[in-house]
């Protein structure tokens, strides 16, 4: 399913995890071109923009948006564990110290399953 339609670029807003924020405004749409995009709402696809001199190429592998690195996960899920750990009194300490333990753990355990 591909949607090509006129817009304008509205203003732009920079969110506090870097990521951006677009609004765009289209001409009056068919009934079928609102309801194409409303079926297309919340999934991941590419937005090629250009003025109307430039031709547009779209690349051929899948937009990926949400997707946060392995290690930006890990880092969540230790901060979680860590605001636990300090919420139930059994760590106290800068995330950071926290954080580097609980890697230096990880990183033997997965040591202790090398060849020798």
């Amino acid at each position: 399913m591909k949607v090509i339609l006129p817009t304008v670029l509205n203003p732009i807003s920079r969110r506090k995890d870097k990521s951006v924020k677009l609004s765009l405004e289209t001409r009056e749409l068919s009934p079928q071109e609102t309801l194409t995009l409303m079926s297309m709402e919340g999934l991941e696809m590419w937005l090629c923009l250009a003025p109307n001199e430039n031709e547009l190429e779209v690349p051929e592998e899948n937009a990926e948006v949400d997707e946060k690195s392995p290690s930006d996960r890990l880092r969540a899920v230790l901060y979680v564990w860590y605001t636990q750990e300090i919420k139930n009194g059994t760590f106290v300490g800068l995330f950071d110290t926290f954080r580097k333990e609980k890697m230096e753990k990880i990183i033997w355990g997965v040591k202790s399953k090398l060849d020798k």
